[in-house]
C-alpha cells in the first residue's frame, strides 16, 4: 500500500466532485429520457434509436464509474496505488465521452442540412465531429498505456487532449452559429406567435450549444494546466453527461406541459392549420397539428390530455424530409 502524498485533497477532492456531478447529471438524464418516452411514442426510429444508444452508453459509464468510485474510496480507501491505477478509466471517459459527442453532432449536422439545404456546412460539422472522435481515441490508447494517472500528463495525452477537446468545441460553436443563422434566416415572415416560439428555439441552441462547448474547453485548459493537477478530473468526467443532457433537452424542447399548453393550443387553433383528433387507449385525446415554416421545414404539434385532465403538448417530424423546429 502507498503512502498517502501530501495535500491528498487536491488529488482526490476533483476525482469525488467529478462523481458526485456525474450521478446528479445521470439523475437529470433519467428524468429526461423517461419524458421523451412519455411524451414521444410515434417519434420517428432514427430519433428514438439516437436517444436509446446514447441512454445505453449513459448506463455503462455510470456502472462502471460507480464500480470505480468504490474500488478508490471504498475497498480502496487511504491506498494511493488504487487511486491511481487507470483500470477501465480509458473506455469509461475518453471513448464513452468522444462516442456520445459524435452521435449529439450527428443529431445537429442533420438537421442542419435539412434546414440549409445543403450538404457544405453538414460536411465540416461531420469532419470536426470525426476529428474530436478520433482524438478522444487516441487519448484512450495514451490513457490505456499510461498504466496510472502519475504517468500520464505528457506531450502525447496533451496533444491527443487538444484535438479531442478542441475539436469538439470548435465543432459545437460551429453548430450553434449555423443552427442560430438558418432558423433566424426561415423565421422571415412568419407569424408572431410562431415568431416567439422559434426564438426560444433559438435561445436553447444558443444555450447548449454554448456550455458544452465551454465544458470541453475547461476540461482541456485543466489537462494542460502547470504542475499537471487532478482538476481535470471534475470535468472529464461529467462531459459525456453534457453532451447526452444537451440533446435530450432539445429533443424535449417540443413537449409543454400543463397550463401553457392549453394556451397556446388556443392560439395555434387561430393559424392555418391542419388537424387530426382522435382517442387512443386508456381515454387519451391525442389532437395533432401541423403547419409550414418554409420550404422544407414543418412544425408537427401533438396535444396529448390525459384521463387525469393533465395536458402535455409535443412535436415530432413527419418524415425525413421534415424538421422540427419548436
Amino acid at each position: 500500500m502507498a503512502s498517502i502524498p501530501p495535500h491528498v485533497v487536491a488529488l482526490t477532492g476533483p476525482r469525488l466532485l467529478g462523481y458526485l456531478l456525474h450521478w446528479g447529471l445521470f439523475g437529470i438524464l433519467l428524468v429526461q429520457v423517461y419524458l421523451y418516452y412519455l411524451a414521444f411514442p410515434n417519434d420517428p426510429l432514427r430519433n428514438k434509436l439516437l436517444v436509446y444508444v446514447v441512454f445505453a452508453l449513459e448506463i455503462t459509464q455510470t456502472v462502471i464509474m460507480t464500480n470505480t468510485a468504490f474500488r478508490v474510496f471504498g475497498f480502496g480507501y487511504g491506498d494511493f496505488d488504487a487511486f491511481n491505477d487507470v483500470e477501465l478509466a480509458w473506455f469509461e471517459v475518453p471513448v464513452i465521452c468522444g462516442v456520445v459527442a459524435f452521435i449529439a453532432q450527428l443529431f445537429y449536422a442533420h438537421r442542419i442540412k435539412v434546414l440549409s439545404r445543403s450538404y457544405w456546412v453538414a460536411g465540416v460539422i461531420l469532419l470536426l465531429a470525426v476529428v474530436q472522435l478520433g482524438g478522444a481515441i487516441a487519448s484512450a490508447v495514451v490513457l490505456k498505456d499510461a498504466v496510472v494517472f502519475s504517468h500520464l500528463l505528457g506531450r502525447a495525452y496533451s496533444i491527443s487532449a487538444g484535438i479531442w477537446n478542441g475539436g469538439s468545441a470548435a465543432c459545437d460553436a460551429i453548430i450553434a452559429i449555423c443552427m442560430t443563422y438558418y432558423l433566424s434566416s426561415r423565421g422571415n415572415g412568419i407569424m408572431q406567435s410562431t415568431h416567439v416560439r422559434l426564438r426560444k428555439v433559438i435561445r436553447l441552441v444558443i444555450e447548449t450549444g454554448t456550455v458544452t462547448a465551454a465544458v470541453a474547453i475547461l476540461n482541456l485548459i485543466l489537462i494542460l494546466l502547470p504542475g499537471q493537477p487532478s482538476y481535470y478530473l471534475v470535468t472529464s468526467e461529467i462531459l459525456a453527461k453534457v453532451y447526452s443532457n444537451s440533446m435530450m433537452v432539445v429533443l424535449n424542447s417540443r413537449m409543454r406541459i400543463g397550463p401553457e399548453a392549453a394556451n397556446d393550443s388556443l392560439t395555434t387553433a387561430q393559424r392555418h392549420r391542419s388537424v387530426f383528433t382522435g382517442v387512443t387507449g386508456g381515454g387519451m385525446h391525442q389532437t395533432t397539428d401541423q403547419y409550414e415554416l418554409g420550404e422544407g421545414v414543418m412544425i408537427t404539434r401533438e396535444e396529448v390530455v390525459f384521463p387525469s385532465g393533465k395536458e402535455t403538448r409535443k412535436s415530432s417530424p413527419a418524415d425525413d424530409k421534415h424538421y422540427f423546429v419548436a
